[in-house]
This record gives structure tokens, C-alpha cells and sequence, in this order.
């Protein structure tokens, strides 16, 4: 039997998954915690939606950055009842996403697109009806790659 047919491929494997691994690695760096961000108006083009906005006034809209492996900002302050339009900028290397951890709170969790690629950008809209703290991650770079969305009267 030849050897050299199944160790050659193993090996190719083997470092594929490594330089994989490497990539989605911690950013090795001191960050500063960034501050807490103001939502803005969104912008909307024209025609009728049929949206789900009830009693009251425009969606804010909210871009998160995402990087590997960490979001900008981590920390995001929005008020109470009022739609949030979340833009999630992926400028990482790796694949992202942005997961919105409300299902205790709100029924259910708010997300972005399942896989974001390198320089896409996925936009979802979420409307927190209780005040709190709600956790949001990337799920495929857990534990470092978290954030919290202050919800405020």
C-alpha cells in the first residue's frame, strides 16, 4: 500500500486548518473600550413599506462594524420602544455575523444574515419593547467577539 497517497492530502489538510485557525485568532492587542453611540434618523427611499413601525416616530439606524474579532462599538445605547435599523459591516478577514441575544427579554433573538463575508454588509431591524442590558455576539467567534446594547427610556 502507498503511504504517499493518504499522507499528502493529511498534510495539506493539516495546514489549511491551521493557517484557518490562525486567521479567526484574537486581535493579540491592548483595544479601548469604545464609547457608547448616538442612533440617527434612518434614511428610506420612497413608497409604501408595510412595514411594522406602529405609534411613533422614524427608525434609528445603528452601524456596527464588525472586525476579527471584535465589534465597533462594543457598547450601543438605544432608546425603548423604537425600531433600530442594525447595519453590520463585515471588515474582517473571516466570516461574521451579529446575534442579538433577546430571546428571554423579547420572545425572540434579532440577527443579521447567517454568514457575512469579508466587505458585505447585512441590515436587520429589531424594536426592544423593555428596558435593559441585551448581549449581542458573533457566533462563530465566541468568546472574544461580544458587545452590549444599553436599552433606555
Amino acid at each position: 500500500m502507498n503511504l504517499s497517497k493518504f499522507v499528502t492530502p493529511l498534510l495539506a489538510l493539516a495546514v489549511l486548518g491551521s493557517a484557518a485557525m490562525a486567521a479567526c485568532g484574537g486581535s493579540g492587542g491592548s483595544e479601548s473600550t469604545p464609547a457608547p453611540i448616538a442612533t440617527k434618523p434612518a434614511t428610506t427611499t420612497g413608497g409604501s413599506s408595510g412595514g411594522q413601525t406602529s405609534g411613533g416616530g422614524a427608525a434609528k439606524t445603528v452601524e456596527v462594524v464588525m472586525k476579527d474579532n471584535f465589534f465597533e462599538p462594543k457598547e450601543i445605547t438605544v432608546p425603548v420602544n423604537t425600531t433600530i435599523k442594525f447595519v453590520a459591516k463585515n471588515q474582517g478577514a473571516a466570516v461574521h455575523n451579529m446575534h442579538v441575544l433577546s430571546a428571554a427579554k423579547e420572545g425572540k433573538d434579532f440577527k443579521s444574515d447567517l454568514l457575512v463575508n469579508p466587505g458585505q454588509t447585512s441590515e436587520f431591524e429589531a424594536k426592544f419593547t423593555k428596558t435593559g442590558k441585551y448581549d449581542f455576539q458573533c457566533d462563530y467567534h465566541l468568546p472574544d467577539m461580544v458587545g452590549v446594547i444599553n436599552v433606555t427610556q
